[in-house]
């Protein structure tokens, strides 16, 4: 079996091309280049220039820009002629667009990092983001003590900057851990991080807890083994959702073909009225995804 190789999703190159060689996937809605964000958008540029390239396709001989509209309205305003842009390989405008969500933490700390080793003082990037000084401080510091494939791990989430706080109060292993134990519940809240936190051994710890004299060693253990008890049965599950969606969607298949002989729909309608009925559920059902739920009780009744 031959192998298949990952192709790259964008050309290596950043290409400049005129500005009025763009040509927008989408509308911007006036008042969306009156609000505030657009303004830090256009301060930022004026202070330290673009620092992520907007994402362009060529489609019917255009560039289309897939993602940088505000970037590039803003441009325009400033009077720019040219951008640096980043080639993509398709045409993904309608998928490119779908997935992509606001910058989290991690990716805005990388980004503050970068302008401030091309020499943007903090300073500067502080007028240009509309932060204070020591905001942007905060934010190049957000990962010091954290161990990088914790930071990897959380790369694109967002996230409250005081689960980092927690996070820095243990050791790499726990912080790995952490992150993967916040990833599977979907919970990202500084409260679940302190549980955790409180929930860890002193071995686990930067610095033991100075926990109360009444505090029980023995039922916080019993907490930290429960939680990990929960997080393995969690990821059997989710192991097992995809599975038990493509049984789900065989079953309903076939009982739509039952369905599709009149001679049996009405023995079951005649003489049992009860299978009928919950064989007519799983058949109306419009979408498997959004009712497994209710397809996994009428499918084991």
């Amino acid at each position: 079996m031959s192998e298949q190789l990952l192709l790259p999703a964008f050309e290596n190159e950043i290409l400049e091309i005129n500005i009025e060689e763009l040509h927008f996937s989408k509308d911007i809605p006036p008042q969306l280049l009156m609000g505030r964000k657009f303004q830090v958008i256009l301060a930022s540029i004026k202070e330290v220039g673009i620092i992520e390239p907007p994402v362009v396709t060529v489609k019917n001989g255009k560039y289309l820009l897939l993602d940088g509209h505000l970037r590039v309205s803003a441009l325009k305003q400033l009077g720019f002629s040219m951008v640096s842009c980043l080639m993509s390989k398709d045409d993904e405008a309608f998928t490119y667009n779908k997935h992509v969500n606001r910058l989290s933490n991690v990716q805005e700390h990388k980004m503050i990092v970068k302008a401030i080793e091309r020499g943007v003082t903090p300073e500067r990037l502080a007028k240009a983001l509309d932060f204070d000084v020591a905001n942007i401080i905060r934010k190049k510091n957000l990962l010091d003590g954290i161990c990088a494939e914790a930071a990897e791990i959380l790369n694109d989430k967002i996230i409250s900057g005081s689960v980092f706080t927690y996070l820095k109060k243990m050791k790499p292993q726990r912080q790995v851990e952490a992150a993967y134990l916040m990833t599977d519940m979907g919970n990202f809240s500084a409260k679940f991080a302190r549980s955790i936190w409180l929930a860890s051994s002193d071995k686990q710890l930067v610095n033991p807890i100075k926990r109360s004299c009444t505090l029980d060693m023995e039922k916080l253990g019993r907490l930290e083994n429960e939680v990990s008890k929960i997080q393995g049965e969690y990821k059997i599950m989710e192991d097992k959702y995809g599975i038990d969606v493509l049984n789900l969607t065989l079953v309903k298949g076939y009982i739509r073909s039952i369905f599709a002989n009149p001679r049996v729909v009405g023995y079951l309608k005649t003489h049992e009225p009860e299978i009928y009925q919950q064989f007519a559920s799983i058949v109306e059902l419009d979408s498997i995804n959004t009712d497994n739920d209710n397809l996994i009780q009428r499918a084991t009744f």
